[in-house]
């Protein structure tokens, strides 16, 4: 099935065949890659990301970005080591969380401010909280988050459960409920929305509220991984989750895009960073790598606004 180009999902054929050709290259030039040990690696490592990811999903395809993801990301560890074992923690990021994304969409659909300012703001804030409850990394977490992150189910990792649960959770919500429909006519053409009944501030204010609740999942995830809590921890998940929604054909102006699109992009950008690990490429040449293909994504997206 040829899929068009001004197609609402956004997936065209690099983003399929990007993920594919990375994983056979690997499998034929990296010894290491098809380890099971190594494959369990890559799912946790890319599990914190693909939540976020869906996440910054929503709030692109408003025709928006948030910057804060990484900071909220952060927090999360930190209140998480806060809590000294409880479970309160995680309640108190979860609720943090969708305060900070309430008020980044009151900032943008109400007051009007550019996503970016405003995003850039609450993550300033959110990134000197973190600093102050936890200034250096450290700490536990909830006991059973370690246990319930690196374990497996009938051989298979926790952590691809976890993806897949959440993903399905994403497609349902943009494909199956009243909410998607919403969401995609406000980032076509927020004007047409409102002249027909649907309230693009409303749904602005939805999807950043959901973004930054995913973003505390994935450092929910996250801790459960590292077994600790740390203030810079989520200090890549900006760029990172914007770089993958992008490899996924989600366009930034908003309207076009899709789960499997933005679960596609992180693949590729796990098994990116994967591959110049095995191969021992320094983290700081990943860092500029990540950021050329985020350069390239945005080159080939369209400047104009859309309309069904």
């Amino acid at each position: 099935m040829k899929i068009k180009a001004d197609s609402r999902s956004g997936i065209k054929a690099y983003v399929i065949a990007l993920p594919v050709l990375l994983a056979v290259s690997l499998a034929i030039t990296t010894a290491d890659f098809l380890a099971k040990g190594n494959l369990a690696n890559l799912s946790s490592q890319i599990a914190p990301l693909a939540i976020a990811s869906l996440g910054q999903l929503l709030v692109a395809l408003a025709g928006g970005i948030d910057l804060s993801v990484g900071s909220t990301v952060s927090l999360t560890t930190c209140l998480l080591v806060a809590s000294n074992g409880s479970t309160w923690g995680i309640a108190l990021a979860l609720g943090i969380a969708l305060l900070i994304g309430i008020t980044n969409g009151i900032a943008v659909g109400y007051a009007g401010m550019h996503p970016i300012i405003a995003t850039l703001s609450s993550m300033t804030f959110v990134q000197g909280m973190a600093l102050y409850w936890l200034p250096s990394a450290g700490g536990a977490t909830p006991q059973f988050l370690p246990t319930l992150v690196n374990s497996e189910v009938v051989g298979i990792p926790a952590t691809v459960l976890i993806i897949l649960g959440f993903f399905l959770v994403v497609w349902w919500l943009l494909g199956r409920t009243r909410f998607g429909l919403q969401l995609f006519a406000v980032g076509a053409n927020s004007r047409n929305a409102s002249l027909n009944g649907v309230s693009d501030v409303r749904v602005i204010v939805a999807t950043y509220a959901l973004c930054s609740c995913l973003a505390a999942v994935a450092g929910i995830v996250l801790a459960g991984r590292v077994g600790s809590g740390d203030p810079v921890i989520g200090s890549q998940f900006a760029l990172n989750s914007v770089t993958a929604v992008a490899l996924g054909g989600v366009q930034f102006s908003g309207g076009v895009g899709s789960a499997l699109g933005a679960l596609s992009g992180v693949i590729t950008l796990g098994l990116m960073r994967n591959g110049m690990n095995l191969i021992g490429v320094d983290a700081f040449l990943q860092s500029a790598a990540t950021g050329l293909l985020l350069l390239a994504a945005i080159s080939f997206q369209r400047r104009n606004t859309i309309g069904f």
